[in-house]
C-alpha cells in the first residue's frame, strides 16, 4: 500500500470514529434537526419528580449543545456523580421545538436519567409561538411589570401625572403587544394603586432598585419602565397636516436582583390635523416597535439562561468572617451539579452574598443545597425567587466527649 492509500485509509478510519461518536442526528424540516439526547438530574433527599424534571431540562441543553456543535474546552471533574466544572463555549442560536421521551428512570440510588428524542431548531425563536410559549413555561411564567410615563403634545410637565391616568397609550400597546406572545402581565392601575408615589416616579427616571422594589410588591418578576414624549415637527410643511413625532425608551429589569435585563430606545411620526391625536398615534407606533425589540431581547436573554447558563444571587446567613465566606465559597462548586463557576460579591456582617453561575436556575440550586451538609455547615433554605436564593448556614459545634472515670477527678 503506497503513502496516499494509507493516508486515504487513515482518513476513512477517523471519520468513522468521528461518526460513531456523534449523537444520532436525523433531517426534520427545513432549518431543524432531529437528535438524540440523554440528560440525568440528581435524586435528593428522594425527590424522584424533581430529579425527572432536571433530567429533562438537561437533556434538552445537550440537544441543543450537540446540534450547534459550539461544546469546547470541556473540562469536567465527577464527584459523587455530581458534575463540578464544565467550561462550555455559549451558543447564540438554537432551540427546542419539539421533544419525546423515549425511555427514562432511576440510573443509580441517586440518580434519575431521560433518553429522548428533541427537535433542535436554528431560526429565530421569537416567530415560533409555541416554542415561544415553551420557553416563558421553562422560565417559570414570569409576570411582567409596566411604570411608562408619558407626555403628549400639548401637556405640561407633572412630576405625578402618572397616578392620573388609568393606563397610558404607552403602556397600553406594550401590554397588548406582550399579552399577544401570552406572557403574564399585571395590570397597570393596580401599580397606580401604590402609595409611595417618589418611589414610582424614581423607577420610572430609571432607579432600578425602586423598580425591583415595586415590581415585588406586586408579585411582578421583571419590571418594564420607560417614558414616552411626543411633539410636533418644526420646518415641515404637509399642507395643514402636522408632523408629530414620539420617541419611547424602556429598560427591562429581573425585580428580585434588580439587574438590567434589556433596554431599547424607539420612536415614531405619524401626520395629523389634530396634534394631540397625532401625538398619540406616534407614540403607539414608537411602543409597536419598541414591544417587537424587547420581546426579542427578553427571550433571546431567558433562551441563554435556559440553554447555556445563568446567574443566580445566592445570599447566606451565619457565616461569622470574612475567612468563613472565602472558606464557603471555595466549597460551593461542589455543592451541587451544574455549578459552572462562584462569585464571593460582598460580606456584610454574617451576610454573603455571591453569584452562581449555573446551568439550571435559582428552583434546582435551592433543591440542592437545601437541609445539606456543606464542610462544617448545615444548610437550610429559607427562600427562592426566580433569580435568587437565600440560604442560613449553622456551624456544627463541636460536641465535646462524655466524661470517663479514669478522667475524673
Amino acid at each position: 500500500m503506497n503513502k496516499n492509500h494509507c493516508s486515504i485509509a487513515w482518513l476513512l478510519l477517523f471519520s468513522l470514529l468521528i461518526i460513531g461518536s456523534t449523537p444520532a442526528q436525523y433531517p426534520a424540516s427545513s432549518g431543524s434537526v432531529q437528535i438524540e439526547a440523554v440528560g440525568v438530574g440528581t435524586i435528593t433527599f428522594g425527590d424522584v419528580a424533581a430529579a425527572r424534571d432536571r433530567a429533562i431540562d438537561d437533556s434538552k441543553r445537550k440537544a441543543v449543545e450537540d446540534v450547534m456543535g459550539t461544546i469546547i474546552d470541556s473540562e469536567t471533574r465527577v464527584e459523587n456523580y455530581q458534575m463540578v466544572s464544565d467550561r462550555i463555549l455559549s451558543w447564540t442560536r438554537g432551540y427546542i421545538r419539539d421533544y419525546r421521551i423515549l425511555s427514562e428512570g432511576k440510573k443509580a440510588d441517586d440518580l434519575y436519567e431521560v433518553r429522548a428524542l428533541a427537535t433542535v431548531d436554528q431560526s429565530e425563536l421569537n416567530e415560533d409561538w409555541t416554542a415561544v410559549q415553551h420557553l416563558i413555561q421553562s422560565m417559570g411564567n414570569p409576570r411582567i411589570m409596566f411604570l411608562i410615563d408619558e407626555q403628549n403634545i400639548g401637556e405640561s410637565y407633572n412630576r405625578y401625572r402618572y397616578f392620573e391616568v388609568d393606563m397610558t397609550a404607552s403602556e397600553t400597546t406594550l401590554m397588548n403587544k406582550f399579552l399577544e406572545k401570552n406572557f403574564q402581565v399585571v395590570d397597570p392601575g393596580v401599580v397606580r394603586q401604590n402609595k409611595e408615589r417618589d418611589a414610582v416616579i424614581a423607577a420610572i427616571n430609571g432607579d432600578s432598585k425602586a423598580a425591583a422594589s415595586i415590581a415585588a410588591s406586586q408579585d411582578a418578576e421583571v419590571v418594564i419602565t420607560g417614558k414616552a414624549l411626543a411633539k410636533v415637527a418644526t420646518g415641515i410643511n404637509l399642507g395643514g397636516m402636522k408632523s408629530c413625532q414620539a420617541t419611547l425608551t424602556a429598560r427591562v429589569v429581573d425585580a428580585d436582583v434588580g439587574t438590567v435585563l434589556a433596554t431599547s430606545s424607539k420612536t415614531g411620526a405619524y401626520p395629523h390635523i389634530d396634534e394631540v391625536v397625532g401625538g398619540t398615534k406616534a407614540i403607539e407606533k414608537a411602543a409597536n416597535a419598541l414591544a417587537d425589540e424587547l420581546i426579542k431581547k427578553i427571550l433571546d436573554k431567558w433562551k441563554s439562561r435556559f440553554y447555556e447558563a445563568t446567574t443566580v444571587k445566592l445570599l447566606v446567613t451565619g457565616l461569622a468572617s470574612y475567612t468563613e465566606a472565602a472558606n464557603f465559597r471555595g466549597a460551593l462548586p461542589y455543592a451541587g451539579r451544574g455549578i459552572k463557576a462562584v462569585n464571593q460579591r460582598n460580606l456584610v456582617g454574617s451576610t454573603a452574598e455571591y453569584d452562581i453561575q449555573i446551568t439550571g436556575n435559582a428552583d434546582q440550586l435551592a433543591r440542592e443545597l437545601d437541609q445539606r451538609q456543606l464542610g462544617a455547615y448545615s444548610l437550610t433554605v429559607v427562600g427562592v425567587t426566580q433569580n435568587k436564593v437565600t440560604l442560613r448556614a449553622i456551624h456544627a459545634e463541636t460536641t465535646p466527649e462524655p466524661a470517663t472515670p479514669d478522667s475524673m477527678p
